[in-house]
């Protein structure tokens, strides 16, 4: 489950992430979106439906620092496929930053969060 980059309709789009999900390792040099703060940051994200997937929150990591995506959307893929999440992309400085997300629920007080999706790279002009 390699990143899979697409910069179509002013969003940017990765591989899966779930609460299983797989690690990732950053990028080639040179493999690198440009962006310019306002695009959408979007995953497919694996749940049984629709009810499982509200249970979900997302971290956003850009060059390993964490937040909480906001302005999440998710919307059903293929039947039986995975649901296709969008968030807003956090304030990012001018430059090269790396982006992550990953799948956390909160149960009993405790943080239960998937590994990171894979990396994307992109440089913020």
């Amino acid at each position: 489950m390699g990143p899979r980059m697409i910069l179509r309709n002013r969003w940017i789009a990765i591989g899966s992430v779930g609460l299983a999900a797989c690690g990732g390792s950053p990028p080639a040099p040179g493999d690198a979106e440009t962006v310019t703060g306002a695009e959408r940051f979007g995953w497919e994200q694996p749940a049984a439906d629709a009810g499982e997937l509200a249970a979900f929150r997302y971290a956003l990591y850009v060059d390993d620092a964490r937040s909480e995506a906001g302005d999440v959307s998710c919307a059903p893929g293929q039947p039986g496929g995975p649901f296709f999440c969008t968030s807003r992309l956090p304030a990012l400085s001018a430059g090269s930053h790396t982006l992550q997300v990953a799948s956390f629920v909160i149960d009993g007080g405790v943080i239960r969060e998937s590994g990171r999706s894979a990396a994307v790279r992109v440089v913020k002009r």
